[in-house]
């Protein structure tokens, strides 16, 4: 991820912060949703929509922002690993069987990354579609025929 993403979506992740603030909350999704199509690992931006979301009380949305979220941040991990890999292939080449050995190796042959954040995240997939799945259903009053 170059620098300039980076620093481009820090700008719109505060620009969508402060029309948060100013109530604009439609205004907002979309610069979060900018903000983190420039750069997925900006997690703060993710969490943003997450809250807005909940506050709106739409939980299929949620939903499929943290599973959105979720891919977008692995595969971010991943590539980062794989490039990783690519310029420092002796080194990786050379200390594999002692990873393999302390298991510190996920089968693909990549480094397991345990990240809190994604944790968090499927933890709160898991409520959310836990309570989705036990919700009370809503009974509309039957009018006379």
């Amino acid at each position: 991820m170059s620098r300039r993403k980076q620093i481009r979506s820090k700008e719109q992740f505060a620009a969508a912060l402060e029309l948060e603030k100013a109530g604009d909350t439609t205004g907002a999704l979309k610069l979060y949703q900018k903000s983190v199509n420039t750069d997925p690992t900006n997690t703060h931006a993710w969490n943003r929509q997450m809250v807005l979301f909940r506050k709106a009380k739409s939980r299929e949305q949620e939903v499929k922002l943290i599973k959105l979220a979720i891919a977008a941040l692995q595969k971010s991990h991943e590539t980062k690993q794989q490039d990783w890999l690519k310029e420092n292939q002796a080194k990786a080449d050379s200390t594999r069987e002692l990873a393999q050995v302390l298991g510190l190796l996920e089968p693909s042959g990549l480094p397991k990354s345990e990240d809190t954040i994604i944790e968090k995240w499927q933890t709160r997939l898991y409520l959310l579609e836990y309570r989705i799945k036990n919700a009370r259903k809503k009974i509309s009053p039957k009018k006379p025929a």
